[in-house]
């Protein structure tokens, strides 16, 4: 799996397969599995991957029961689902025995589901790379906090498994203030993320941009859907 795409399965892709006893707009049904077709355009294009979500769980991590995602790309992310929406409560790469609980829980999607519900939650730029440096990811020294808000919560989404509605559309934004060049100087960088939740559905689509002025750094803009 490219570097770059193994990154943004961090991001936050959390949805599974419908079922028919789950109606949420986050469903998190033990053994179902979604993958999602995944691609981005950049100066330095990677080609065409996928991405595959499995449910796992339930488990108890410090006395919490909570559902497990596996992403493909060897990470589990445990999240806990209640009337207050979706947190992420601990992570676990496939190398490690034990999760790693986050400092404070991080809020995937957040009730009451209606348009002006917002959250913030940490973020790095995954697809900002350095042209000439080392190290080229610029994820270890930069962070931002980026404000989420639902914008939408009738939407409409086709992707290669079909037309899904009703959606909430999920809006991120963040900025990150970055030396681009002799020129610019400093420049307010955006990092942007949408992602469309389907009733009965959980996550359909993910998009996240990271756009840089031409100079010393290379952004880029990634889309991920729901394939099969």
């Amino acid at each position: 799996m490219n570097h770059r795409l193994a990154l943004m399965a961090c991001v936050g892709l959390a949805a599974c397969q419908p079922a028919p006893d789950d109606d949420s707009w986050f469903p998190l049904v033990e053994g179902t599995v979604q993958v999602y077709a995944v691609k981005v355009e950049s100066d330095e294009p990677t080609a065409p991957e996928e991405w595959t979500l499995t449910v796992q769980g339930p488990q108890t991590v410090d006395n919490k029961t909570l559902m497990v995602r596996h992403h493909s790309a060897g990470v589990s992310y445990y999240l806990h689902s209640d009337e207050h929406g979706v947190r992420r409560i601990a992570t676990r790469t496939d190398i490690d025995n034990e999760p790693t609980t986050d400092p404070e829980p991080l809020w995937v999607l957040k009730a009451p589901y209606q348009v002006g519900t917002e959250w913030t939650t940490p973020t790095v730029p995954y697809l900002v790379l350095r042209r000439n440096e080392h190290p080229r990811e610029l994820r270890y020294t930069h962070k931002a906090l980026m404000g989420w808000r639902i914008e939408a919560v009738n939407d409409e989404v086709t992707t290669p498994t079909g037309t899904h509605k009703p959606c909430l559309r999920v809006v991120g934004r963040a900025k990150l203030n970055l030396f681009t060049d002799p020129v610019n100087g400093f420049t307010d960088v955006p990092l942007t993320s949408r992602e469309w939740y389907c009733k009965g559905k959980g996550l359909v689509k993910f998009e996240r941009e990271e756009t840089v002025p031409s100079g010393f750094l290379v952004g880029g803009r990634l889309m991920a859907e729901w394939s099969r």
